[in-house]
């Protein structure tokens, strides 16, 4: 029962803060719904629940998160006339964005890099406990 008051929790939790710090939340939340009736058998169960921390964490990591802007080089005949501002942003690991004018950084590196931790997260899950199954069952 503990298990899905949590589950639920999660849900509501995330629903609540959605467009702050909510979404991990309720994305944990929901597959712990989906995988919740194969609980039991751990080679499923556990892959599937590092899944949405490990993109989190990727996607965190990599995503431009403070920008500055600056004045740029003149482009007009006069000075002061065309200025292209410059907008430089970086994120926790530092890999610069830059551009000019009105600029938005890429979210794609962010989501790839996500999308290859979880992928790399549930891999590695799937073998470590795949080896303790098997540890397990030879008694070593």
């Amino acid at each position: 029962m503990g298990y899905w008051i949590t589950a639920a929790l999660l849900v509501v939790f995330g629903f609540l803060t959605g467009f702050s710090i909510g979404a991990p939340f309720l994305l944990e939340g929901l597959v712990m719904v989906l995988v919740g009736p194969v609980r039991r058998r751990a080679r499923i169960f556990w892959p599937a629940m590092v899944v949405v921390p490990a993109f989190t964490l990727g996607y965190v990591l990599v995503a431009p998160l403070t920008c500055t802007s600056g004045a740029g080089a003149s482009t007009g005949a006069a000075a002061g006339a065309g200025d292209l501002s410059t907008t430089t942003c970086s994120s926790l690991l530092g890999g610069p964005y830059a551009g000019t004018g009105i600029y938005n950084p890429p979210l794609e590196p962010a989501l790839r890099v996500g999308l290859a931790a979880a992928g790399g997260a549930a891999a590695v899950t799937f073998v470590l406990v795949s080896l303790a199954r098997t540890r397990r069952a030879s008694g070593g």
